[in-house]
């Protein structure tokens, strides 16, 4: 993708014929929705800078957390106490990030999402709840290049 235009400059899908069953009849993952995990991470984190609720250094908890029906748990299944923010992105912690988007309100971030092209993150936000945050939902390759597109610019 052509960051300046958002022009595709090379596309390769299905590489066998979709009857040739020995494939399987494979499915273009470009264009299939597949789980974000925690690819959302940086736009939430820049929301809430652009929103001035968290500044890069600011401390968040990374501590054994329980919400309804939900208790997030770091990739490595450890905590590290007080992070700070631009940490905790970079090391892709999941209970700040769950955090996060308890505070910035699941609904407000979905709005972003879509504004930016992430046209597949449809449902209520409620459907999502802040599981979304960690891969809770699901977008199309197309659709995360798009939205990514504009990063370098800023």
């Amino acid at each position: 993708m052509e960051v300046k235009t958002g022009k595709v400059l090379a596309y390769c899908g299905n590489t066998t014929p979709i009857k040739n069953k020995n494939h399987q009849n494979q499915v273009d993952i470009i264009q299939a929705p597949r789980s974000t995990g925690s690819i959302l991470k940086p736009f939430l984190y820049a929301a809430s800078l652009q929103d001035g609720i968290l500044l890069p250094q600011q401390l968040i908890a990374d501590i054994p957390t329980y919400y309804e029906n939900f208790a997030p748990k770091n990739y490595h299944r450890t905590y590290s106490g007080a992070v700070k923010a631009d940490e905790a992105l970079s090391r892709s912690l999941n209970v700040p990030a769950v955090r996060m988007l308890k505070d910035y309100d699941i609904g407000r971030f979905c709005s972003i999402l879509q504004k930016t092209g992430l046209n597949t993150i449809k449902s209520a936000p409620d459907y999502y709840g802040l599981s979304l945050i960690l891969g809770g939902a699901e977008t199309k390759l197309f659709e995360l290049s798009g939205a990514y597109a504009p990063w370098p610019e800023t």
